[in-house]
């Protein structure tokens, strides 16, 4: 058994027995800082990303405690899973800024002079496929917005989006109990506040449209 899965298992659930074989990897298949478990009742194998390999044991260790709340169905807090969840919200401050587009970052500057007073900093900034179900994405692992190319075709809904992601990246996610909100009350609060009347309802059209016309 890897010396830390022990460590952070008996730190999470001190006098309860360990009765399952462990092993811990890196793997660089990862994006950002992602990682994930395959477990059975006797064996469990924790996978990280490699960026982990240089990261403080004790942030390891919460990340792992983590997993484990996941496996067991607990919601069981330490200080380690504090750390760990701390320096996951400040990743996109060290992540690399590799991937722009002009249209993305025109979008981009446009929302964050009129909603964010011009103070968030640029994220990599790219465009995914044609997705219908899924208009936009932010991943805080990587830094990372990346919207539907299928909004080339409505810049107005484009900015909405783009919105919508610039306000995951402001405000993250908050834990409740064993639930991670990530479109929180405030979320929603914020994003009612986009300038442009009814966007919502001009999103749906334009994919009714999109879709009706790919039938034809």
């Amino acid at each position: 058994m890897s010396d830390l899965i022990e460590k952070s298992f008996r730190e999470l659930y001190p006098g309860k027995k360990i009765n399952f074989i462990s092993t811990l990897k890196y793997s660089g298949k990862f994006k950002g800082y992602n990682a994930k478990v395959k477990y059975t009742k006797e064996e469990k194998e924790f996978r990280l990303s490699s960026k982990w390999k240089n990261i403080s044991k004790e942030i390891k260790i919460g990340l792992i405690q983590s997993l484990l709340n996941k496996i067991y169905g607990t919601n069981v807090n330490t200080i380690n899973i504090d750390l760990y969840n701390t320096f996951l919200k400040k990743i996109p401050k060290f992540s690399p800024k590799t991937k722009n587009n002009p249209l993305l970052e025109e979008s981009f500057n446009k929302i964050n002079e009129e909603y964010f007073n011009g103070l968030m900093t640029r994220p990599n900034l790219e465009f995914g496929g044609n997705n219908f179900s899924t208009l936009g994405t932010y991943d805080h692992g990587t830094d990372t917005i990346r919207i539907s190319r299928l909004l080339v075709k409505n810049l107005e809904l484009l900015d909405f989006v783009m919105y919508h992601e610039m306000l995951h990246k402001k405000l993250k996610y908050k834990k409740t109990g064993k639930r991670t909100l990530h479109h929180s009350k405030e979320f929603r609060e914020l994003e009612k506040k986009f300038k442009v009347k009814n966007i919502e309802k001009k999103l749906n059209r334009f994919l009714r449209k999109q879709r009706f016309s790919r039938l034809f």
